[in-house]
């Protein structure tokens, strides 16, 4: 058994990424709404600030770093992530690609994912009538391109 940890949630659940937006604000920056969190250089910076802190955590039981601790598969960056401020997932994957250069910059040993739920853009248009959430600002498709991530996931929810 492999752990898959998960370094922030698009939901106020456990603060995700509506924290990291009023941590910023609280501190003087300029921000809208929850999706300044891919693009204000202050959240960034506090997310990357997190990722440094868990990724060279010393697993207190072991003696581990976690990015050296073999229990652990793989990073996901964030847990469902979307930005309503821009349907085409530019921005989104702007994102990814800062954050995964990132976090392989610290851990190059373990794998890394986004956390997709598997809706796709703007990328192929002939298929949105098959893919209802196309407006949640993600591109499932070219997202998993980028180079850092390592395989993809998709969050369905059969009975929902």
């Amino acid at each position: 058994m492999r752990l898959i940890l998960s370094l922030s949630n698009n939901y106020q659940d456990f603060g995700g990424r509506p924290q990291y937006v009023s941590w910023a604000k609280n501190a003087g920056a300029q921000t809208k709404s929850d999706d300044d969190f891919y693009t204000n250089e202050v959240v960034k910076e506090y997310y990357k600030r997190h990722v440094q802190r868990v990724l060279n955590r010393i697993n207190t039981i072991t003696g581990v770093a976690y990015k050296d601790d073999p229990t652990i598969m793989a990073w996901e960056l964030i847990n469902e992530p979307r930005c309503q401020a821009d349907y085409s997932g530019d921005t989104v994957n702007a994102w990814v690609q800062e954050m995964a250069s990132h976090v392989k910059s610290i851990d190059s040993k373990h794998l890394l994912e986004v956390g997709m739920e598997g809706f796709y853009g703007d990328s192929f248009p002939d298929r949105k009538q098959y893919n209802p959430g196309y407006q949640v600002g993600t591109d499932f498709i070219t997202t998993n391109l980028i180079e850092e991530i390592d395989f993809t996931t998709i969050h369905a929810y059969p009975d929902a």
